[in-house]
């Protein structure tokens, strides 16, 4: 079940990611256009006018299997109010990290 963060503008959210994904069993790193780095994760919002420059929303950030990274959301004090979302965002696991289930 998806979690549910209540925030209001103003607020700073931090947000500590905790990649619990197995290990890569092969590199993948090399790969174009194909699923890799399955073991790779980050977060990736929607809606919410925020930083895109880590520890904000990068979608650059990399969190490798057994790792953690905390983010940190400053919400403007006139944030507009609404129903936003995230999804993992790593380019080549996407797909089947937000597809699957896991996040």
């Amino acid at each position: 079940m998806p979690t549910q963060i209540k925030v209001k503008a103003g607020d700073t959210l931090s947000v500590t990611l905790t990649n619990n994904l197995p290990a890569a069993a092969f590199d993948t790193s090399s790969l174009h256009n194909q699923y890799r780095s399955l073991e790779v994760t980050n977060i990736h919002t929607h809606g919410l006018h925020i930083s895109g420059e880590a520890p904000g929303d990068s979608i650059f950030t990399e969190v490798a299997a057994g790792e953690s990274y905390t983010y940190t959301y400053k919400l403007p004090t006139n944030h507009m109010g609404g129903t936003f979302w995230y999804h993992p965002h790593h380019h080549g696991s996407t797909a089947i990290q937000a597809g699957g289930g896991q996040h």
